[in-house]
């Protein structure tokens, strides 16, 4: 396995859709339709942009394009301010997509590990004071948080749903 930046190649971009297309499936927000738009707009935003946005990739180690299922997992990143505060960079991980076919896997969860690893490198290269993770999986909530507290995080809120509007 291989960690790197999404190249900007539309192979890469196609990998990251069909991957994420796929987690969207199993999120709180299913229910919402996937846009291939605002994916393929985050994927420009972080090949434009990697001073504030990250897609960091896990591929298999062989070189080569991407093949459509090829990617074992990605995260995206970005930094920013604070919405009250300056001066000060925060990294938010947007999302930590494994595939499907890793889920529930030693290899998945090895993948995850080091994809972690890479935004805590990607931030600190940033000169990010925090990292923030936001999970709505919707599906083993209680694996993700025992996950991310194997990785050294605390918890300090939670994510909440209202579904009855």
């Amino acid at each position: 396995m291989k960690l790197r930046l999404a190249d900007g190649s539309e192979t890469d971009c196609r990998a990251g859709i069909h991957l994420a297309r796929g987690a969207h499936r199993h999120t709180v927000f299913r229910d919402i339709p996937f846009s291939d738009d605002k994916a393929r707009a985050i994927f420009d935003k972080a090949t434009g942009q990697p001073d504030r946005f990250g897609l960091i990739y896990a591929v298999p180690g062989v070189e080569g394009p991407l093949a459509k299922d090829g990617l074992l997992g990605f995260a995206s990143v970005q930094a920013g301010e604070h919405f009250l505060g300056t001066r000060t960079l925060i990294a938010t991980l947007q999302t930590l997509n494994i595939s499907q076919k890793l889920t529930g896997t030693l290899l998945g969860g090895k993948v995850a590990f080091r994809l972690v690893q890479a935004v805590r490198y990607w931030a600190k290269e940033r000169g990010c004071a925090h990292l923030l993770v936001h999970v709505t999986n919707g599906e083993n909530a209680e694996d993700a948080d025992r996950f991310f507290w194997r990785c050294g995080m605390v918890t300090a809120g939670g994510n909440y749903v209202d579904t009855s509007p």
